[in-house]
């Protein structure tokens, strides 16, 4: 409001009532299951494949979800988030990190993925000198950096400046377990508070003598050992290197000017003697050495560099790291510099593994659980349920792995109570506006099956779930040439999604137009007529057409059986209906606690005309005016005296839906020609 306080002319601007309605995104799909590895119970959002493999694995013999989610990308899908389940009986690898010089833990470090796969990640530990005193003589030894290693996805996470310290803002445990910059690889306990930091990982050393300036008057040199361990604990000396001759400086080279520069040259001296010999080199399959200067740079740390792929992780779980006088020498860099030992340890320590040195307790294996991979039927169950938080945002939910056959039997169904599963699975997709895609049960072949199925097994009704008959021949990469039946949901989610951003939602994912890629067929090759058995009752049938090949041919929700009689037959009309009251409820929230009259009227009649104009003028509706295409209440008429009282403002708004050409009937005559 303007305050008039002196005579002349005030300027202001007026809002022009018009606020936006953007359209909600209609095609981000969610898959549930079991995955290789990643972090349980924690949707991510995954772009393309590649992410999909960064962060779960990719493919896996014992997770449909894999290759339903590479099925859902290779047919158009943009968006989808992933919420790992991990297998029954399943247990994280988990490792306490004791303290530096205590036989006390420090840190305790859990990955957040169960199974044999978190066996498989490593962390490092080295202290922090970074300071307005670096090299001073007092450091803190409650700080250290940690990084983190999965060989499984090649991620590699580093946290710096961490502290045991509490109420710092970088305590170990706040920041590595933060859900958005945290670690998303492990969780961390913090067991020491204000207690010193864990043991730095490599072989530690102590410099005696300071660096000098001048040069040397011999050849300053060493003898080198490398000895490892095997991941079960035993020597492995068959891969192990002893005694091997190093000159670290010439005659008449220059001195170090500084304990960086000493440790630098004894790093690349290591490293030129290991490529001149590559047998030596051999054993330790690819690594190399590497160091670093701490605490005032009075010590060195020198550690075996990340192993090949080809050498296996296994291989450097544990190696230290020996420096000895040459037999007979007076000159080397041990007597030199005074070099003396503190502490022997691993390069790096691996999750869960055991160590016979001091420096790792509480250590526990990750185990895979049951053979097939699979997660508790009550875990699906719970997971489903779970998904009505407000996190995450899906249009499209798929189960594959739900429909998972038993190890024992093709045609049994590895989860017991299908019907219960989707069952909630429909509900929570009913309130968030979204739409379920349901697999066929493994004992679903034919079409004397599939009708069985729908009629009598499938177990609930709702609009918002759509079931679809066969599944898909598709290759399985993971065995060359092998060709597998698979549940058609991530690809039926891929065709939707496909077929929303080509068109719009309230195009049918059905027709010549819905081709799924990278199919050879599908698993039951249906006529005419058989299909004519399965459309009535609601089922999506996947066909196979020639020049149009395999496509989904089938547009009807759970409730669309003719018998029903639903105004929610068509998936198409559905979605355009979901569609609309998310993007409204997302998009008018400006409008709560505003003054209940007829200027917040308006201004919503506004706003929801101009979002559903925008939408006729797409061709979502049907009717050649938008009067005959949908209109827009919020006034006296809606919203009453006692409605008012109530704090509540009624908008009443009507679509013609435009419902899909299921049948194309083409009527034909001979047009006889009169006698002449």
């Amino acid at each position: 409001m303007l305050q008039l306080t002196y005579p002349g002319v005030y300027t202001q601007e007026l809002p022009s009532g018009v606020r936006t309605v953007a359209g909600a995104p209609t095609s981000v799909a969610l898959f549930v299951g079991p995955t290789r590895s990643g972090i349980d119970r924690r949707p991510i959002l995954c772009l393309n494949f590649g992410d999909f493999e960064r962060s779960f694995g990719g493919l896996s013999a014992t997770s449909s979800l894999s290759h339903s989610v590479l099925h859902f990308f290779a047919n158009g899908g943009g968006q989808a988030f992933v919420i790992r389940l991990p297998a029954k009986n399943a247990v994280a690898a988990k490792s306490s990190l004791l303290q530096a010089g205590v036989n006390q833990p420090s840190v305790t470090l859990t990955a957040l993925s169960s199974g044999a796969a978190s066996n498989s990640i490593f962390v490092a530990v080295d202290p922090f000198e970074i300071g307005a005193q670096p090299f001073s003589s007092s450091p803190d030894t409650k700080r250290f950096n940690l990084t983190i290693t999965d060989a499984v996805t090649g991620r590699v996470e580093r946290f710096a400046n961490l502290t045991t310290a509490a109420g710092n803002a970088r305590t170990a445990d706040l920041v590595v377990k933060d859900p958005d910059t945290g670690s998303k690889l492990v969780t961390l306990t913090l067991d020491g508070l204000d207690k010193a930091a864990p043991q730095a990982t490599g072989s530690v050393y102590a410099i005696g003598t300071p660096p000098t300036a001048g040069n040397f008057g011999a050849d300053v040199k060493l003898l080198l050992s490398i000895a490892r361990r095997k991941a079960d604990g035993t020597d492995d000396a068959a891969n192990s290197i002893s005694d091997l001759d190093v000159t670290v400086f010439a005659n008449g080279a220059a001195k170090p000017a500084s304990p960086l520069e000493l440790v630098t040259r004894l790093v690349s001296a290591l490293n030129d003697v290991l490529r001149a010999q590559p047998a030596t080199a051999a054993k330790l399959g690819g690594a190399t050495v590497e160091g670093a200067v701490f605490e005032g740079g009075k010590f060195l740390r020198l550690q075996l560099s990340p192993p090949t792929a080809a050498a296996g992780p296994e291989r450097f779980h544990d190696a230290t790291i020996t420096i000895k006088d040459p037999a007979g020498g007076a000159t080397s860099f041990r007597t030199t510099y005074g070099i003396t030992d503190t502490a022997v340890g691993p390069s790096r320590y691996q999750l869960g593994a055991k160590y016979t040195n001091s420096q790792v307790t509480g250590d526990v294996a990750g185990v895979s659980g049951d053979a097939d991979g699979q997660p508790d039927s009550a875990a699906f169950k719970t997971a489903i349920s779970d998904l009505g938080t407000p996190d995450p945002f899906f249009n499209l939910l798929c189960l594959p792995d739900l429909v998972r056959p038993s190890t024992t039997d093709p045609k049994v169904p590895r989860h017991t109570n299908l019907a219960a599963a989707y069952a909630e699975a429909a509900r929570v997709c009913g309130n968030k506006f979204a739409f379920l895609i349901v697999d066929p049960p493994p004992d679903v072949v034919d079409v004397g099956s599939a009708a069985a199925w729908k009629s009598t097994k499938i177990g609930f009704a709702s609009p918002h779930a759509g079931a679809w008959f066969p599944n898909i021949r598709v290759d399985n990469p993971l065995e060359p040439g092998a060709i597998m039946s698979h549940p058609p949901s991530g690809a039926i989610a891929g065709v939707i999604a496909r077929t929303d951003s080509r068109v719009g939602v309230w195009q049918a994912p059905a027709g010549t137009d819905a081709t799924i890629a990278g199919v050879y067929g599908p698993a039951a090759e249906l006529s005419d007529e058989e299909q004519g058995l399965l459309n009535p009752i609601a089922v999506n049938v996947i066909r196979r057409f020639p020049i149009y090949q395999t496509v989904a041919f089938g547009s009807r929700t759970v409730d669309g059986a003719n018998a029903l009689g639903s105004e929610w037959k068509y998936i198409p009309v559905r979605r355009t209906a979901s569609f609309i009251l998310r993007s409204l409820s997302e998009s008018l929230r400006w409008a709560v606690h505003k003054p209940n009259g007829e200027d917040l009227w308006a201004q919503l009649r506004v706003s929801c005309t101009a979002f559903m104009q925008g939408l006729f003028r797409q061709g979502a509706f049907k009717g050649t005016s938008p009067r005959q295409a949908y209109f827009v209440a919020c006034d006296a008429s809606t919203t009453t005296q006692d409605d008012i009282d109530q704090g509540v403002v009624n908008i009443v708004i009507g679509f013609s839906p435009l419902k899909p050409a299921e049948f194309v009937v083409i009527s034909l005559r001979q047009i006889v020609q009169p006698a002449a």
